[in-house]
């Protein structure tokens, strides 16, 4: 019993891994790897920094050894900010992806020439359109013109 739940395992895990891979083009994947490398070097260059910065503390107090913690605290605060800095840039990419920076001007643009009555025309549209489509003979309208 114990085999097959391996097996079936593996099999799974053999069938899941290469269908994510042909989803993929290969130049998205070439760059897929190269931001991920990106990624990864200014966390870990982050963490280094840091580390370093930590090191040079040590030349300012009296008992360096016992302050050996100034490295690890460094090292720290280096990788957090590194990975501040790529969940900041991933994020901006997103928002490019999603609202191209290119048609800003654009959309103002177009928000200035749809005025008060460009959008009321728009609405009568509409709703005129709707009002013609929801239209059935069962229904009675009664109205009164004074």
């Amino acid at each position: 019993m114990n085999n097959t739940k391996k097996l079936m395992g593996i099999l799974l895990i053999a069938t899941i891994f290469p269908l994510s891979a042909l989803s993929q083009t290969d130049e998205d994947l070439d760059v897929l790897v190269s931001d991920t490398k990106n990624d990864l070097l200014v966390v870990v260059g982050g963490g280094l920094a840091g580390a370093i910065l930590g090191l040079s503390t040590l030349s300012f107090v009296e008992e360096p050894k016992e302050h050996t913690r100034n490295i690890i605290v460094g090292a720290s605060i280096g990788i957090i900010a590194g990975v501040g800095y790529v969940a900041f840039s991933q994020a901006s990419k997103s928002r490019n992806m999603l609202y191209n920076p290119e048609s800003e001007e654009t959309v103002k643009n177009s928000i200035k020439q749809f005025d008060t009555y460009a959008r009321a025309d728009w609405h009568s549209e509409v709703y005129a359109n709707h009002n013609q489509i929801i239209t059935s003979p069962y229904q009675v309208e009664l109205g009164f013109r004074f």
